[in-house]
This record gives C-alpha cells, sequence and structure tokens, in this order.
C-alpha cells in the first residue's frame, strides 16, 4: 500500500511538471501572432538596426522612451559605451533573430534576441511593461524596464 501511495505521488509530480511545461511552451508560442508583441517586437529590431549600424546612442533614445532607465545615467552610458564595442569584440554584425517573446502576467512582456556577430553570437533580453494609461481613451504604453545584454549563452537552455 505505501508503495502504491509512493508510486502515485511521484506519477502526480511527474505529471505535473510536464504539464506546467507544456503550457509554458503554449504561452511562448501564442505571443508569436501577439499584435502587442508584433510592436514591441518592430521597436526591438529598429533598436537593434540602430546598434548594428553604429547609432547607438540614437537607438537608445529611441528604445527608451518614456522609460525610467534613462534616468539611471551612469548606468546607461556603461551600457552604451559596451555596446559600441560590440563590433571590437565579437566582429561585425550579420543578423538578428527572436528566439524567444513571453507575456508574464498581463502587463510585462519578456523578449529575447540572439544577436550574431561575425565571431561569437550575444544575448539581447528585454524587458516592456504596460504602464497604465494617462487618460481615458488613450492607448496602452509599454515602455523598456530592462536592456540586457550577455554573452552566457548556454543560459539559454534553462
Amino acid at each position: 500500500m505505501l508503495v502504491t501511495r509512493s508510486l502515485v505521488a511521484g506519477l502526480v509530480v511527474v505529471l505535473s511538471v510536464w504539464t506546467s511545461g507544456s503550457i509554458a511552451w503554449a504561452q511562448e508560442e501564442e505571443t508569436i501572432d501577439d499584435p502587442v508583441v508584433a510592436d514591441l517586437d518592430t521597436r526591438v529590431n529598429h533598436f537593434l538596426q540602430g546598434v548594428s549600424k553604429g547609432e547607438t546612442s540614437e537607438a537608445f533614445d529611441e528604445l527608451l522612451t518614456g522609460s525610467v532607465l534613462r534616468q539611471q545615467e551612469e548606468a546607461l552610458k556603461r551600457l552604451i559605451e559596451k555596446t559600441d564595442a560590440l563590433k571590437d569584440r565579437y566582429g561585425a554584425f550579420r543578423s538578428a533573430e527572436r528566439i524567444a517573446a513571453k507575456y508574464v502576467g498581463t502587463d510585462v512582456v519578456l523578449i529575447k534576441y540572439l544577436y550574431k556577430c561575425e565571431d561569437y553570437p550575444l544575448v539581447w533580453y528585454f524587458t516592456f511593461y504596460r504602464a497604465p494609461p494617462q487618460a481615458e481613451g488613450t492607448n496602452d504604453v509599454w515602455r523598456a524596464v530592462a536592456v540586457r545584454l550577455d554573452t552566457d549563452l548556454e543560459s539559454l537552455d534553462r
């Protein structure tokens, strides 16, 4: 009897993990045709194109319109400098590819991009937050609240 209960409990845990993984996968896949994600994707693509052309400051200015990140001047300056050094460190830009986009709740969207350079790929992480409308009848405003660049490709498998 004890063995049967342990077996059933173990099976429930395995099914729960398997089911939750399936649900998370479905949520990520659903965002592909989502109009909000499509709009944010356009903004990120425009940003990455600006970066690839060496227009880093302008690209950040546009991406961070209305964002509190603009107030973190020193951190933003370091990120711009790090971004400006990409070509020298990793080679010329080749292409960019969205590798993930998903909602966290209803007001946060996470987007990951693979930024492919000649010598090494990088990962850009973007987090957008939907700010409450300022006045009735105005559209939702999605603001970048986090932008991060990483070389840890193994983290993509976690």
